[in-house]
């Protein structure tokens, strides 16, 4: 028999689990994870009762055959979506509503029919995010639901964010497509009207996954650090692993680029432009069966010290108790026990929670939650990228490998893509094909 060749995935999140569930039943596949746990920060963990996400995570697709070939590994609830966004003391739709503007805010409604107007007299160099969006939607809207959430989502000045940004993290094109969409009634390329879940949780997935990996012979192993990844001659010559070294025939990195270059010792490439931005979750117990209306609501404006706040029982009943339920509060500020105090006291002003209600709460951190694309990172990563891609048979993959804003649905495209790029011995002509592909992926919410 022709022996197996072998596959080296690093990181175990949802593009590693994927890859290795479409390769392992023709290669011999290892996934190295540092993690204790697998599924990366799109994973849950078990609190008391609760069954919690790292912040709130759908599965939503426009990937033809994405959910279904999803479904084949773990049955779905498809969920009904709700969310809204708070501004200027009201709750609104998200996305926001032309008519709920021109009726519960006149003046931002005069104000932006007058940027329409003058948009043709009044275009900026798209040379920032902030110019981008102000080009699209006016500085009314922009100022109105865009400006804020970046500098709390991204702690940076919006004129510092490359318009990269806002052309893979804004779904709509502008006001005109927007306006398109209400006379249309066309909401789906803005916002998903359902979305899919497993009953008990995201871990549900990656643990079917995981079964199935190794009913195929494949191999995850957990808490462990590729300390080298020696490179001769655009060859890979071994991973070292502990004091292992290990040969492999092909190896996919799912983990962020600045840990992967470590491990190669190419101090030469900058990494000055390709940084990540943290967040913290608060986990706040409640002793009250539901808390919001909405699986989600956005909170833009400065004057709240975080950005999302989402409830897990919206996505399953399953994964709570009927009495209780936990919320999960979004921030990129250094939490400690004043912040949580007037967090608790600005959820109390929206009518989300009362203190009487807390049972409990805690926070987790995701310390590589984003992508930062600050103006100059498009050239630190081309570098990298090149870097990689001239090793024979070296793949870069996923929101970390590929520094690249994508939803779990892309993440298991990609996963896809590569699985059919190894197994058809594709060109690296091919794989340049594919990449372009990836960068054309919109997020809908």
């Amino acid at each position: 028999m022709e022996k197996k060749k072998q596959v080296i995935i690093l990181g175990a999140g949802i593009t590693g689990l994927v890859s290795a569930y479409y390769l392992s039943d023709k290669y011999k596949v290892i996934v190295i994870e540092k993690q204790k746990f697998i599924g990366g920060s799109a994973s849950c963990f078990n609190y008391k009762d609760f069954i919690l996400d790292y912040g709130p995570h759908k599965l939503y697709t426009e990937i033809p055959g994405i959910i279904d070939e999803i479904s084949k590994i773990v049955p779905l609830l498809k969920i009904k979506k709700k969310n809204s966004i708070y501004l200027k003391g009201s709750y609104y739709d998200f996305p926001l509503k032309l008519s709920q503007i021109a009726t519960r805010m006149p003046f931002t409604a005069l104000k932006s029919g007058i940027d329409i107007l003058l948009k043709p007299f009044s275009s900026k160099p798209d040379n920032s995010y902030e110019n981008f969006l102000i080009n699209r939607f006016g500085k009314t809207l922009y100022n109105l639901s865009f400006k804020d959430y970046a500098y709390k989502v991204w702690n940076s000045d919006p004129m510092e964010l490359d318009a990269e940004l806002a052309k893979r993290r804004v779904a709509i094109s502008g006001i005109f497509q927007l306006i398109k969409s209400i006379i249309l009634k066309n909401n789906k390329q803005i916002s998903a009207e359902y979305f899919y879940y497993p009953e008990k949780g995201m871990s549900q997935l990656f643990d079917s996954l995981t079964k199935k990996i190794k009913k195929n012979g494949g191999k995850i192993i957990t808490n462990a650090n590729i300390s080298e990844i020696k490179v001769n001659n655009k060859k890979i010559e071994y991973i070292k692993l502990g004091k292992n070294k290990i040969k492999s025939d092909y190896i996919i990195s799912t983990i962020p680029l600045d840990n992967l270059l470590k491990t190669v010792k190419r101090n030469i490439l900058s990494t000055e432009n390709i940084k990540y931005q943290k967040l913290n979750i608060i986990y706040f117990i409640l002793n009250k069966p539901r808390a919001l209306n909405d699986c989600w609501i956005f909170f833009p404006e400065k004057k709240f010290l975080f950005q999302r706040v989402s409830e897990q029982k919206a996505f399953s009943s399953a994964t709570g108790p009927e009495d209780k339920t936990a919320i999960m509060v979004e921030t990129t500020q250094e939490v400690n026990e004043e912040l949580i105090k007037n967090i608790i006291q600005q959820l109390e002003q929206v009518g989300i929670l009362n203190k009487q209600q807390i049972e409990d709460y805690f926070v987790k951190t995701i310390e590589k939650a984003y992508p930062l694309y600050k103006k100059g990172f498009i050239e630190d990563l081309n570098k990298i990228e090149n870097f990689f891609e001239s090793i024979n048979n070296f793949y870069l993959l996923g929101r970390q490998g590929l520094f690249n804003y994508n939803n779990m649905d892309q993440c298991w495209d990609m996963a896809m893509k590569i699985s059919d790029q190894i197994k058809n011995n594709k060109s690296q002509y091919d794989w340049q094909e594919t990449k372009k592909y990836f960068d054309n992926y919109r997020i809908v919410d």
